[in-house]
């Protein structure tokens, strides 16, 4: 195996966690897909009105297909952890 061409520095004590800061990531922002991405990927160019029941229905029909989805969704303990990504928090 090849050597790192870095060094890693060695800690001397605590570790300084800075504060955190009001505003830090504002400059931050999304990168929505275009219309054209949507379209080559076989999705609606814009988000359609009914976009929440038509997802729930579309992970049903999933559920319903495919074997593996529906045992990952079933070992979902529900423990809030990852709220705000997970489909099936969002989705229920």
């Amino acid at each position: 195996m090849a050597k790192p061409d870095f060094e890693v520095p060695k800690l001397d004590g605590p570790i300084k966690t800075p504060p955190i800061c009001k505003g830090a990531s504002a400059h931050l922002a999304i990168h929505p897909a275009t219309a054209q991405m949507m379209t080559m990927q076989g999705f609606p160019p814009q988000r359609v009105d009914n976009w929440k029941e038509a997802a729930i229905a579309k992970l049903g029909e999933m559920k319903e297909k495919y074997k593996s989805l529906k045992l990952y969704l079933d070992v979902c303990v529900k423990c809030g952890a990852c709220a705000d990504k997970c489909h099936y928090f969002l989705g229920t």
